[in-house]
């Protein structure tokens, strides 16, 4: 099996949607807002986070898979609309979906097959134990962020996301 430091030196940040990019609202916020102009739906999503996430996608090496229920179109509309043409980036294809572990089962595949030397995963329904479970399982160095659905991702979660990626990939020129 390929060794963390024989990989490419290239790093992979998987994201989920629902509850990650685009935070959850609560049942009384979406009361509240259903009749309000300009009103469209449920999602919820932070400029500033997928800003800051598409400044870490500029570093060489670094690149973005989609591990989500969402399909592949309607995450190429998220890409298109609500990211502003940010964050494209692969498909991660289910297996196993779905059962329980399938956003495990499909990681550890994609993973296997991307030579890729370190994971970041951010993602609400992540199992706790998930990096460590892919690391063992991959032999490939991960990060687990699991944010609060009604949240999302945050800068304090991009700034974790960096710091993984600065010890992993210092050794690239």
């Amino acid at each position: 099996m390929l060794q963390a430091s024989d990989a490419a030196q290239e790093a992979l940040i998987v994201l989920d949607v629902d509850g990650t990019i685009a935070r959850i609202y609560h049942e009384h916020e979406q009361k509240a807002h259903r009749t309000a102009p300009g009103w469209h739906s449920w999602m919820s999503v932070s400029d500033e986070v997928i800003d800051a996430l598409e400044a870490l996608t500029r570093r060489p090496g670094v690149q973005i898979a989609w591990l989500t229920t969402w399909p592949h179109d309607q995450v190429k509309w998220l890409i298109q609309g609500p990211l502003r043409g940010k964050l494209d980036g692969a498909y991660v294809p289910w297996q196993n979906w779905p059962h329980e572990g399938w956003r495990m089962q499909s990681l550890i595949s994609y993973v296997r097959r991307a030579n890729t030397g370190a994971v970041a995963w951010a993602d609400d329904r992540a199992p706790g134990d998930a990096a460590s479970r892919l690391t063992r399982m991959t032999e490939v160095p991960s990060f687990l962020v699991v944010p609060d659905k009604f949240v999302g991702l945050t800068i304090a979660d991009i700034d974790g996301i960096q710091h993984f990626l600065d010890e992993h990939l210092e050794h690239r020129s």
